[in-house]
C-alpha cells in the first residue's frame, strides 16, 4: 500500500459526504425563513389581558367610544360593597390562635430563663477569664440577663475582665433605670 492510498480513501470518504448533503439539500422542500422568538423574559412581561381603558374627569367632555360587550364596565348599582366586617367564626378562630401565640410565648420565656439560670451557674463555677470567654460568646442583651443572675460580686469580678466598652455597655443595661 502507497502512501497516497490513505488520502485517496480520505478524499473519497469527504467527496462522497458532500454528495449526500448536496442531494439532502436539493430534496429539501422550499420553506420560508426562520421567524425570530422573542427571549423569554420580553414574553413574560407582556400583558396577557388589555389593561382596561382609563376613565376621564367629568369635566373632559370627549366623543364617546364604542367598546365591545365583553369589556363593558359594570353600572354602580351591579357593583356590590363587599362586607369586610370579621364574622364571629372568625373572630373566634383569631381568639384561639391568638390564645395559643401567648401560651408558646409564655413556654419559650420559661424555657429562655431556665437556660440563663443554667448558663450563670456554670459560670459560677467557671475562672473569671473561662467565664468572661462565655460572655463574650453572647450578644449585650443575652449577657446583661445571664450577668443579672450572679452575685454582685461576681458579676463586677467578670466586668472587670470583659473589654472597657462591653463592660461600660453592659453595666449600663444593668443599672435600674436603664431597664
Amino acid at each position: 500500500m502507497s502512501s497516497k492510498t490513505p488520502i485517496f480513501l480520505l478524499l473519497g470518504m469527504c467527496l462522497s459526504f458532500s454528495l449526500v448533503l448536496a442531494v439532502v439539500v436539493a430534496m429539501r422542500p422550499p420553506s420560508s425563513p426562520p421567524k425570530r422568538r422573542a427571549p423569554a423574559s420580553a414574553q413574560s412581561r407582556t400583558p396577557a389581558v388589555a389593561p382596561e381603558p382609563q376613565t376621564r374627569p367629568a369635566a373632559v367632555h370627549a366623543a364617546p367610544t364604542t367598546r365591545p360587550e365583553s369589556q363593558s364596565t359594570p353600572t354602580a348599582a351591579a357593583v356590590k360593597p363587599v362586607d369586610l366586617t370579621p364574622s364571629a367564626e372568625a373572630a373566634k378562630e383569631l381568639d384561639q390562635i391568638k390564645k395559643d401565640l401567648r401560651q408558646q410565648i409564655a413556654e419559650l420565656k420559661k424555657d429562655r430563663d431556665q437556660m440563663l439560670n443554667n448558663l450563670a451557674a456554670q459560670l459560677l463555677t467557671m475562672t473569671a477569664d473561662e467565664a468572661t470567654t462565655q460572655l463574650n460568646a453572647l450578644d449585650d442583651e443575652s449577657a446583661a440577663l445571664v450577668l443579672v443572675r450572679l452575685k454582685p460580686d461576681k458579676r463586677q469580678s467578670l466586668l472587670k475582665h470583659l473589654e472597657p466598652g462591653r463592660a461600660r455597655r453592659l453595666s449600663q443595661a444593668l443599672t435600674p433605670s436603664s431597664r
